[in-house]
């Protein structure tokens, strides 16, 4: 906007003025307020016949607001080294100019149309400036250091303004990122105003005490809702943890409205005044019905085998313990199966966002940190998800030929590394080892865990001894394995050793003796998954002080001579264009995969389904490549791309599934595991887009 008025300044007037901005810029909540205020008010701190509001982006000089008797340079953008703003940024100091046509630092032809001839321009912003107000007269003129001091204290003004503005972008956006991660984990929120004991509630913690998330949850109604049984006891530990300003940590059980029992998990902490006057209780809440049925489950079948053992011979007993224990492992097998599906399914927008985050080195340098460490953090759940379908022989292996005697001595170092000085390490590798039949990263992983759980039993220091040597097993073997030979790999420690009691447990999912926080309790289950899904056995021999034996069976492979690896042959760069149908039931899963695909130069297209994707590609035929869940209802993956190859035999396809649901799925059908971050992506998409055309798999 352009105000030709000009009236007479009063420069008394100025500092009051100076005065009534600064209130107003120390009320704004955006940059956008910021500027509208310095365009409304910094003309008449200073006197000037007219003002600029210049933002630096990056290495150019946005004039974003201007209030002046004549036009000015209104939304241009100029190189910051082209421009005065630019210079006053640049150098961090204000910029006083009597007469415009006398310095060298003034683009001539930029203010040859405008009616500027002196001008004063002060930076905003430190240590780094982001902003310049500029104040502009018509005539030649000295400047007297009140008014210079005048913008310059507003500029400082506008600097806090600016700040506060980011931080509260920040905060929002911290504010959104949270918000999504409680809704993936379906965790409600809510809080206590104890003194007048008011409740606020998220609409998943009024659903997970089986209320409708729409309505309002008194106290009162939260009070009712815990199970009669549970109701003193859950406000008794809540008044433990108030009175000792501890976290309360606690399960119980709740009546829903319709009248069913469930049970729930939360998780708070209190807050208090500075005179220690106790003010809120916050926490979360999850719904874990579904854990405890198991839990109940699995005591009920408990005692049933119990009662078995009592009344049965011990031939009988051993046959029904062995039952037991096949059926126990199907069913943990079949949980994470199930498990690792969903969690894999969370993990990949997670991290996928997360990768996104961090590649566009978004925030400062702490945001960054934050960034990292939930990276790192996905990283491990992944592997742990990894771990779990390794024991329960739903990880897909790729088995083939390895040489042991190659694969432990390029490991000799990294396990030295692992296990530390005060352990001495042996490698005992017997002469013309054959070739063994397994998966070589597999293998690298069990060894690797069973050096830490060595490690770990040797705190003082002791000896580890790795052997690998040929061993045949015969009728009625100790492991239970089929007669023939194998290699076997003994990992032995002089530690601390285990009662008979630990060592039948250990290789129990989640059984662990390294205390909370220092083990997953799923080493030696994840090596045990790894010999029986590859043919072979582990057994477990040890002794309390005289350390402990794990024995590894691996069958031996056809192959007699190892093939001589060639060096890979460097993949064409991905196209930087093109469309890209992706396909995927999951809303969370389907965003952060599309955002993946658009950084990698495709225009994406989305469907739900496989109907609805088939739909999609017969309207689209600029459509390059298919990329889909394998999991889905009505129509799988495999299904999708089978359909999809038959309409379009050019169509490229690369199907994405989590590992316990490769079923189904052509070998010889392009295929990306879940979790996975851009650059697995890309690599996949690579080579899917350069292999050469193949018919589609029956």
């Amino acid at each position: 906007m352009i105000d030709n008025s000009i009236e007479p300044f009063d420069p008394e007037a100025g500092w009051s003025r100076l005065a009534a901005a600064s209130e107003r810029l120390a009320t704004t909540r955006s940059l956008d307020e910021v500027v509208v205020v310095l365009r409304e008010t910094a003309r008449a701190v200073v006197g000037a016949e007219g003002i600029a509001v210049v933002i630096r982006e990056a290495d150019t000089c946005f004039y974003a607001a201007e209030d002046a008797v004549g036009p000015l340079w209104m939304g241009s953008r100029f190189a910051i080294e082209s421009c005065v703003s630019g210079w006053a940024m640049l150098n961090r100091q204000t910029v006083v100019i009597p007469d415009i046509r006398s310095d060298d630092r003034i683009p001539q032809d930029a203010y040859r149309p405008t009616f500027v001839r002196s001008l004063v321009m002060a930076p905003v912003g430190k240590p780094e400036p982001i902003a310049a107000i500029g104040a502009y007269w018509s005539a030649v003129r000295e400047h007297d250091a009140t008014a210079i001091a005048r913008l310059e204290a507003l500029a400082r003004s506008a600097a806090i303004a600016v700040e506060n503005a980011r931080l509260l972008a920040s905060i929002r956006d911290s504010e959104r990122q949270r918000e999504i991660a409680l809704a993936a984990g379906r965790m409600g929120v809510w809080s206590v105003d104890l003194p007048t004991r008011t409740l606020k509630t998220s609409a998943m913690c009024r659903a997970t005490f089986g209320r409708d998330p729409g309505e309002e949850f008194s106290f009162a109604a939260m009070r009712a809702a815990i199970h009669p049984d549970d109701r003193e006891s859950v406000f008794a530990t809540i008044a433990q943890s108030i009175a000792s300003a501890n976290d309360c940590d606690l399960e119980h059980r709740v009546v829903t409205a319709s009248g069913e029992t469930c049970w729930i998990a939360i998780r708070a902490q209190p807050t208090y005044a500075a005179d220690g006057t106790p003010l809120m209780l916050a926490g979360v809440s999850v719904d874990i019905t579904a854990r405890k049925r198991m839990e109940e489950a699995l005591r009920d079948a408990a005692a049933t085998f119990e009662h078995l053992v009592v009344e049965r011979t011990r031939e009988l007993v051993q046959t029904q313990e062995a039952l037991r224990e096949s059926q126990k492992l199907e069913a943990m097998g079949q949980l994470t199966g199930g498990v690792a599906h969903d969690f894999n399914n969370l993990l990949t927008p997670i991290i996928g966002s997360l990768d996104l985050l961090q590649r566009r080195a978004v925030g400062g340098e702490r945001e960054q940190r934050l960034i990292s460490g939930a990276l790192e953090s996905a990283d491990r759940a992944k592997t742990l998800v990894q771990r779990l379908l390794a024991f329960a022989r739903r990880q897909p292996l790729n088995p083939g030929a390895i040489d042991i005697v190659t694969l432990l001595i390029e490991m000799s170092t990294l396990i030295g590394t692992t296990i530390g000085p005060q352990i001495a390490f042996h490698l005992d590798i017997a002469d013309d080892l054959p070739l063994a039949h397994a998966d070589a990263n597999q293998v690298e992983m069990a060894i690797l865990n069973l050096a830490v759980n060595a490690r770990d039993a040797m705190p003082d220091g002791g000896a580890l001894t790795i052997t690998a040597k040929l061993d045949t097993a015969r009728l009625e073997h100790r492991a239970g394995l089929s007669e023939g030979q194998y290699i076997l790999l003994s990992v032995a420690d002089t530690g601390t050793g285990m009662d008979e009691e630990t060592r039948t447990r250990a290789i129990e999912p989640f059984f662990s003796t390294k205390g909370v926080g220092r083990g997953t309790g799923l080493g030696l289950s994840m090596a045990h998954g790894l010999a029986l899904q590859l043919g072979g056995a582990l057994a477990v021999t040890s002794k309390v002080g005289a350390g402990t034996l794990i024995e590894l069976w691996l069958p031996v492979s056809d192959v007699t001579i190892l093939a001589v690896a060639t060096p890979p042959v460097a993949e064409p760069p991905l196209q930087q264009s093109g469309t890209a149908l992706l396909v995927d039931d999951e809303d969370l899963v389907r965003a952060a995969t599309a955002d993946m695909l658009a950084e990698l130069g495709f225009v994406v297209i989305e469907a739900r389904s496989g109907a609805e994707a088939l739909v999609l590609l017969d309207a689209h035929a600029s459509i390059d490549i298919l990329v889909t869940d394998h999991v889905m209802p009505h129509m799988t993956g495999a299904e999708l791309a089978h359909a999809a190859m038959l309409r379009r035999p050019g169509l490229r396809v690369l199907v994405v599934s989590g590992y316990s649901d490769a079923g189904g799925l052509s070998p010889d059908l392009p295929r990306l595991e879940k979790p996975f971050r851009q650059a697995d992506l890309a690599t996949h998409i690579a080579a899917v887009m350069h292999m050469p055309l193949a018919p589609p798999s029956a």
